[in-house]
């Protein structure tokens, strides 16, 4: 074999260079992007080819996300955490839906509770509002949820509106859980955020997919988004239906608002 033929064997496609990585796609695309992952262009198309030793060389980098297998090993034991009376593996990606003010808080305290209570990153993302109406229900069942947020326990966000921006938030924020020993991650968004950023359906389900095909099975994870039925349209409802394949693993009722 030619050295020319040899080096063309070893050019990647991205989605198998994103396989060796362990990595979604979008993170390749925006590591070459920073310059951190070289990358050829090729074709009309510009398509994106990776050298097999520049994979490699990456995996030995620092930066790299090599302490993925930390997490994988943890989703792929018999873990799970308690909801509703139900037990929910790690790694899984929910949908919830309320029509009452009170059918919004059914799943948001217990899940967010219980992650503090179990030394677990909690992140809660929605907006101002909800925000400071399910905090002030939390502290009346637990005192130092003020010290939990201020502590980095409890992650607070109102969302953001870009897909890949948003991706990338999740992405830094579980490989730093990783990095200090978090065994545990719990996300859970009150999707009006979306409404309020002007995020539209496309990109959401945009999000959600590529969320599904990384971070939500990657890390020992459990991701609940729940819908406010009275702001969502019905097509938009089952969109969401479509993108949590897992939602269907358990009783469906206990992921309707009371």
């Amino acid at each position: 074999m030619s050295a020319t033929e040899s080096a063309a064997e070893s050019l990647l496609n991205i989605k198998q260079a994103a396989k060796i990585l362990n990595a979604s796609e979008i993170s390749l695309r925006r590591w070459s992007d920073a310059g951190k992952l070289p990358c050829m262009r090729i074709g009309v198309k510009r398509e994106r080819r990776y050298r097999l030793t520049d994979i490699l060389a990456y995996l030995e980098q620092d930066q790299a996300p090599v302490n993925i297998a930390t997490f994988e090993h943890a989703t792929s034991r018999i873990a799970h955490i308690d909801l509703e009376g139900i037990a929910i593996n790690y790694g899984s990606h929910l949908c919830a839906f309320y029509d009452t003010d009170s059918g919004r808080l059914k799943l948001a305290l217990p899940f967010l509770l219980g992650g503090l209570q179990s030394g677990n990153r909690c992140f809660l993302v929605a907006t101002k509002e909800v925000q400071s109406i399910i905090i002030n229900e939390l502290r009346d069942v637990r005192s130092c949820i003020d010290q939990d947020i201020q502590d980095g326990q409890l992650v607070i966000t109102d969302g953001i509106s870009n897909s890949t921006e948003l991706y990338a938030f999740f992405e830094n924020a579980f490989l730093n859980a990783n990095k200090q020993g978090i065994q545990g991650l719990r996300v859970i968004g009150d999707m009006a955020w979306t409404l309020q950023k002007g995020m539209g359906i496309a990109d959401l389900n945009d999000f959600e997919s590529q969320y599904n095909q990384g971070l939500g099975h990657r890390f020992p994870v459990v991701s609940l988004c729940q819908y406010d039925a009275r702001l969502f349209s019905g097509t938009a409802i089952l969109s969401a239906l479509k993108c949590h394949d897992d939602t269907f693993h358990y009783p469906l009722r206990h992921f309707l608002g009371a």
